[in-house]
């Protein structure tokens, strides 16, 4: 199949299966914040039209051939065929988050493998002359077509900690999904279709071991405290096939009451 009918695909099905309300992201599930935190009002991280609001990794403005597109108020990845050079590439917030309520939908293509990743930043190794831009990750997979039914399946903290089975009601391909990430302080949650998936909390045991048995400790840019910094950049992943983000919609969590 072309890559133009998947893309066309792609649309035709965020047209079918785009009707989100507000009910799919209930408050009751976040009573706990609300009654507790000075909560700001939600704002869509997706603009009108363009990318204003969103960049490149490190700040480099996203050019205007990228195979993202921003398609009547989505964020929509073209798929490519590149192995090596993904020609959308990660895009990455302007602004930094520290504790927060993000709630989002997409659709996937088939064999999608996507991400929203949070607290993003750039590690660096001086002694090796090395830097990478890492974060926690709320996977995104087309998980009826891929092996990886661990730490890497939708609703997993990527590499540390898998979504509970038993929870997770994910939509196939082509059709709307919703997530929710909770993060406060130490305290992190990702939720799949109003159910809650996954409960961590940053630097405990149970974080340093899962740290240990991933693939970080191994990368040469070694980021030691990996997620464990409170402030950082949202980011959303290319791996090379098609996916849209049909909302994207942010509440910032303040000072205690």
């Amino acid at each position: 199949m072309s890559r133009k009918i998947v893309f066309s695909l792609l649309l035709f099905a965020a047209f079918c299966f785009s009707a989100i309300a507000a009910e799919d992201f209930p408050d009751a599930d976040i009573r706990w914040i609300l009654d507790q935190y000075n909560v700001s009002e939600p704002v869509s991280l997706i603009p009108v039209e363009g990318f204003a609001g969103w960049t490149k990794s490190g700040g480099a403005k996203i050019p205007d051939q990228s195979k993202w597109t921003n398609k009547e108020g989505k964020l929509v990845l073209e798929y490519s065929d590149s192995t090596e050079d993904y020609a959308g590439g990660e895009i990455v917030t302007a602004k930094q988050y520290t504790n927060f309520v993000l709630d989002f939908a997409w659709i996937a293509s088939e064999k999608c493998n996507s991400g929203i990743k949070y607290r993003f930043k750039k590690f660096v190794n001086p002694d090796k002359n090395t830097s990478s831009w890492l974060g926690c990750e709320y996977q995104i997979l087309d998980d009826g077509k891929s092996t990886n039914q661990g730490k890497g399946s939708t609703a997993s903290l990527y590499e540390m900690f898998a979504a509970d089975k038993e929870k997770k009601r994910l939509n196939p391909h082509g059709e709307v999904n919703t997530g929710r990430i909770i993060v406060l302080d130490t305290h992190i949650e990702h939720w799949l279709n109003g159910e809650k998936a996954l409960v961590c909390v940053v630097g405990n045991d149970a974080w340093k071991k899962a740290y240990a048995e991933s693939k970080f400790p191994t990368l040469q840019v070694n980021p030691e405290g990996f997620g464990e910094n409170p402030t950082g950049f949202l980011m959303l992943q290319d791996h090379g096939r098609a996916i849209s983000f049909e909302k994207i919609i942010i509440r910032e969590i303040g000072e205690k009451r």
